[in-house]
């Protein structure tokens, strides 16, 4: 019966952003009270992060940076990726779900949810068998044959793109492996014969129903926990009750190997470590990371200027109240307001910028404000 998913479609969008070149796996992304349009998400721990990057708010599940997200994609955009993994049970125009979509705002089947990650794993899983390019099958339902055997596509069966790239699922695979897991298995990186597994868990509005998903090469398991006439119970939440199980399920399969790298639809290009955005000029500690070629249409790291202070370098400047000569020049990340407000307190290393000098100030220049609320 369609239920509503909770968070299970956050790696979906995720994915669908990497694939998009809307950003890249740690661009950081805001995390600050939320009122759109009367729409206010909380993230269950009711607190704030100011800014984080995208794969740890999808590992932490944290509801602000999906919906932030979402208004980014555009929820009709998403809503017409989520028809092309062949969810059946969208039966209301995208303007019915909105934003909410990505919080359990629609139903989904666990036989579509399934198939939907079951896609993605075989698309990554045939990256070498079809040579980098694409089974158009891959996302549809499996069938059990036990006489037909297995039969290869011809070349011009294959196809060059399809609703998410090889990179993307990579990258979203390593994100959902990071996920917290429940009880003893939160030590399981400590265990050389631990199972790899990525994996998402979700709970419904009401504590309804509560999910949790997960896959390797070989397996997807996907698990539901509720009542049949959806009467919701305290503390059915997916971390709690299905995930769990979930990992019950996979002690009782033989393990596999990781995804393999899909290396050649992959490129290497230079990161801004603080901010996850393509390196700028004024970046001060930059990585190589590999990522899809979608990658390279992202947008350039907007936090890292360059400020001038006064010889002492407390106080902010420019040219018209001091000599150029005896300016230093710094590079700094500047987070806006409302960010920087709830991301200094979690990051006591964040240097704010320092006041400007008296009679320096630029009209429109200091004291600036973000809205937080409404």
């Amino acid at each position: 019966a369609p239920r509503s998913p909770g968070s299970t479609l956050k790696p979906l969008l995720y994915a669908s952003m990497l694939n998009d070149g809307m950003l890249l796996p740690h661009t950081l992304v805001a995390d600050v009270p939320t009122q759109i349009s009367g729409y206010t998400p909380q993230n269950y721990d009711l607190g704030y992060d100011g800014a984080i990057s995208a794969d740890k708010a999808l590992s932490r599940s944290l509801n602000i940076p999906a919906v932030k997200m979402l208004q980014q994609f555009k929820y009709e955009r998403f809503y017409d990726k989520l028809k092309k993994l062949n969810f059946s049970t969208l039966n209301q125009p995208a303007d019915h779900y909105g934003l909410s979509l990505i919080l359990g705002g629609s139903e989904v089947t666990m036989w579509d949810l399934a198939k939907s990650y079951l896609g993605m794993a075989r698309t990554l899983n045939h990256f070498n068998e079809y040579q980098g390019k694409y089974n158009p099958h891959d996302y549809d339902a499996p069938v059990y044959s036990k006489d037909k055997p297995k039969t290869a596509l011809n070349e011009e069966e294959l196809e060059l793109n399809s609703v998410i790239d090889h990179g993307s699922i990579w990258a979203t695979f390593n994100a959902m492996e990071e996920v917290m897991r429940p009880g003893d298995e939160g030590l399981w990186e400590q265990f050389s014969s631990s199972q790899r597994v990525a994996w998402k868990t979700g709970t419904s509005f009401g504590f309804r129903d509560a999910w949790a998903i997960g896959l390797t090469p070989d397996y997807v398991v996907c698990v539901w926990v509720g009542n049949a006439d959806g009467e919701g119970r305290p503390g059915l939440m997916g971390i709690e009750v299905a995930a769990p199980v979930l990992f019950d399920i996979f002690k009782q399969l033989p393990s596999s190997k990781w995804f393999e790298t899909p290396k050649t639809k992959l490129k290497k290009i230079i990161v801004c470590k603080q901010s996850g955005y393509k390196a700028g000029e004024y970046c001060t500690d930059k990585i190589t990371e590999l990522v899809s070629f979608a990658g390279e249409k992202t947008s350039v790291c907007p936090y890292h200027k360059l400020i001038h202070l006064d010889a002492s370098g407390n106080f902010r400047v420019n040219d018209s109240c001091e000599p150029t000569s005896t300016m230093q020049h710094k590079k700094w990340f500047i987070l806006p307001p409302a960010m920087e407000y709830y991301y200094k307190i979690k990051n006591s290393d964040y240097k704010i910028l320092p006041p400007f000098k008296a009679g320096c100030e630029v009209a429109g220049g200091n004291n600036a404000m973000d809205m937080i609320y409404p």
